[in-house]
């Protein structure tokens, strides 16, 4: 089974008839023209050891969710990516690989519950369920010719329940996204793998206009109301964020890469609310 393909046939099919979410054409083009005009987002390569950074963003891609509790603006103890990155790199400070990488996990799973991260429970899960298999996945990686993602990613998805639950496999997508900001890594790959569908990215599809919702789903968006997981509401979200971005990037012959990178960066600043929906998937 060809992952990413899935990804876009589940999506088709929520955006069939869909009855909460629209996709606004007109607008996507002119957006897309917008953002040919501003080009493409740049993400400075990573100085580091290729193997012991893709062993860390494994680490921290598999608890990269869900930083917000109760509304969308409420962060216990400023929970966010960026502290949850510095949080690995606290935990695996003296990390050397094939030794010491379940000390490292423990240790991590204690700086996160001192720290009051949200899914707490989640990610102890996640983070422990890699303690097999991370390093093997990693070495593969670093050894491969970095042409080809599909057999790395099966071996996450069918390794790492907490990738493969998640039927749009936002953080499976996302680690090799990371992967190639920092190691320039599956650049051509890139083409043909999904967007990670998080909050954020449709958040600003939302604000410029190409996504459309419901009076019933503005409603609960703008009034911080939760979304359930797996709802039709969600799904449709979700689905509509992976056919824009296709369709960006067949637009402006981007890779998958640059249009997640130019939607999650324009995010950052936004104050309107996002979906809120209680996940470990995004």
């Amino acid at each position: 089974m060809n992952l990413s393909k899935s990804v876009f046939e589940i999506a088709e099919k929520f955006m069939a008839k869909p009855e909460f979410v629209s996709i606004n054409y007109e607008r996507l083009a002119e957006v897309a023209s917008e953002m040919e005009a501003a080009g493409k987002p740049n993400f400075p390569t990573i100085e580091n050891t290729e193997l012991i950074g893709a062993v860390l963003e494994l680490v921290g891609n598999s608890i990269n969710y869900c930083y917000w509790y109760g509304k969308h603006d409420i962060r216990p103890g400023d929970a966010r990516s960026t502290l949850m990155y510095e949080s690995v790199q606290n935990a695996f400070f003296d990390y050397t690989f094939g030794v010491d990488f379940e000390k490292c996990i423990e240790r991590l799973i204690g700086i996160l519950a001192m720290q009051r991260f949200p899914l707490l429970e989640e990610r102890v899960q996640h983070l422990r369920e890699l303690v097999p298999y991370a390093e093997e996945i990693s070495l593969n990686l670093y050894n491969s010719d970095h042409e080809d993602i599909e057999p790395h990613m099966a071996s996450i998805v069918s390794r790492f329940p907490g990738y493969g639950s998640d039927i749009f496999l936002k953080r499976a997508s996302l680690y090799f996204l990371q992967l190639y900001r920092r190691y320039r890594w599956f650049e051509e790959a890139l083409h043909h793998l999904h967007i990670p569908a998080d909050y954020q990215v449709p958040r600003l599809m939302d604000n410029l206009g190409i996504l459309e919702y419901s009076a019933e789903l503005r409603y609960e968006i703008d009034s911080d109301r939760l979304i359930p997981k797996w709802s039709q509401k969600e799904c449709e979200i979700r689905a509509a964020t992976v056919l824009v971005a296709k369709d960006l990037c067949k637009e402006l012959k981007w890779t998958v890469g640059d249009v997640d990178g130019y939607f999650w960066l324009g995010a950052r600043g936004l104050e309107n609310s996002f979906h809120l929906t209680i996940t470990s998937d995004y």
